[in-house]
């Protein structure tokens, strides 16, 4: 079973989500960070769902967080995607993809523990791999 967390907001999250949903997002993503999950079950079927979520819940939570084998951080900020890596690497249990606009934070995502950083143009729409492979 593999479980994945795909958590950002701002451009690059809102556009990923309208790739898995063909244009719809939900109702929070106006007002705050947003996640995404997704459980691949045995079975092959998938789990998924939207929640809303704060660095400070999941900080305090981090129970939850463990059992997700890839975290896909879509940071708006460097604050928000600096937290989130250093959380990720405390809890040390899975692999962190970090897609990004700013070149300039890839060496500083790179040197908090980020496994990868994928760098792509502001306006960009091709996350239609990221949903391909989540959903198995």
């Amino acid at each position: 079973m593999k479980n994945y967390l795909v958590i950002g907001k701002g451009e690059a999250f809102t556009s990923f989500v309208q790739t898995l949903n063909g244009d719809s997002q939900p109702a929070f993503f106006g007002r705050n960070p947003g996640a995404y999950s997704s459980i691949a079950a045995m079975t092959g079927e998938a789990i998924q769902r939207f929640v809303p979520v704060s660095f400070d819940e999941s900080y305090r939570d981090q129970d939850s967080l463990l059992v997700y084998h890839s975290a896909y951080i879509f940071p708006d900020e460097w604050s928000e995607g600096r937290d989130f890596i250093a959380l990720f690497r405390q809890l040390g249990t899975c692999r962190i993809f970090v897609m990004t606009h700013e070149h300039r934070n890839v060496t500083l995502y790179k040197c908090l523990g980020a496994n990868y950083v994928i760098v792509s143009k502001p306006g960009y729409t091709g996350y239609g791999w990221l949903a391909a492979q989540i959903r198995g």
